[in-house]
């Protein structure tokens, strides 16, 4: 499997400027043609940090409260990348029963974690270069989620 570099794909997702969080949802909506959900879920997430979720319908992207915004912007864009990739990752580990409700009559999950996978490896960058994409010109204090 050959994969697009990194950079070229978020240009395309982006262009060459700044962007927030919202704008890349949106955008990965239209290519989609589905909603794209961010979903703060409280309750066991084991080793988890993140997880994609596919309907018929839409998409959650599900990650438990972080005390650290920067690291759970990361945790989101690993699975955005994914959905940006079209890809599936369904050997996941373990996952706790109140995930599990959230995955019913789902079509496909996959949920952040790293192995040596070139999949994985690609989702990576791209979540360190969109974080920092995102995070450019904007104040520490603001808020990703509401830009």
């Amino acid at each position: 499997m050959v994969l697009p570099p990194v950079e070229e794909k978020i240009r395309e997702l982006c262009g060459n400027g700044n962007t927030s969080m919202t704008q890349v949802v949106e955008r990965l909506t239209t290519i989609c043609q589905k909603p794209i959900n961010l979903v703060e879920h409280e309750g066991e997430w084991g080793t988890l940090t993140a997880l994609k979720v596919e309907f018929e319908d839409y998409i959650n992207v599900l990650f438990p409260p972080q005390k650290s915004l920067h690291y759970k912007l990361h945790c989101i864009y690993h699975e955005l990348g994914h959905i940006y990739l079209e890809s599936l990752d369904l050997a996941v580990p373990k996952i706790s029963q109140s995930l599990l409700q959230e995955t019913t009559d789902a079509i496909n999950v996959s949920c952040r974690h790293i192995e040596d996978d070139p999949v994985e490896r690609w989702v990576e960058d791209f979540a360190f270069m969109m974080s920092k994409k995102t995070r450019a010109g904007s104040s520490a204090a603001l808020d990703p989620f509401l830009c």
